[in-house]
């Protein structure tokens, strides 16, 4: 059950990235789409498209270490989408020309949602060397 909302985030930070980048690259001239709205679509492209093929096995084939580079993205992503929901969380009581932030903050739960049931399978898999105490 765990693989398979591992699997559906994934997806849905692909189709998020993707979308994402669609639609910078449609408005990237306008003055109120900056770049930064870009790296947010790659990453979550990125990270989406990284987790499918890790657990798909593609990785193996091509690094030693597929599952420690799989455990640093993920913690990577959890510790960077956590502080993007706090930034916004702050930005959101005091918006600036009451302009609330609603995007960012979602592409950041997306982002975190997916870290951590990467981490939690992760955990589960019995790679990481975590031990249980009975």
């Amino acid at each position: 059950m765990l693989r398979i909302a591992l699997i559906l985030t994934s997806i849905a930070n692909v189709a998020a990235g993707i979308g994402l980048g669609e639609l910078w690259f449609r408005f990237r001239h306008d003055s109120g789409m900056p770049v930064i709205v870009l790296f947010v679509a790659l990453s979550l492209f990125v990270q989406g498209a990284s987790t499918l093929g890790y657990l798909r096995g593609w990785w193996e084939r091509v690094t030693l270490l597929p599952f420690q580079l799989f455990v640093a993205g993920e913690g990577a992503a959890a510790l960077v989408g956590g502080v993007a929901i706090l930034q916004g969380v702050l930005y959101n009581l005091q918006p600036t020309n009451g302009d609330y932030e609603f995007g960012p903050m979602l592409a950041a739960t997306l982002m975190t949602t997916q870290a951590t049931i990467g981490l939690i399978h992760a955990a589960r898999s019995g790679q990481l060397g975590i031990r249980k105490r009975a």
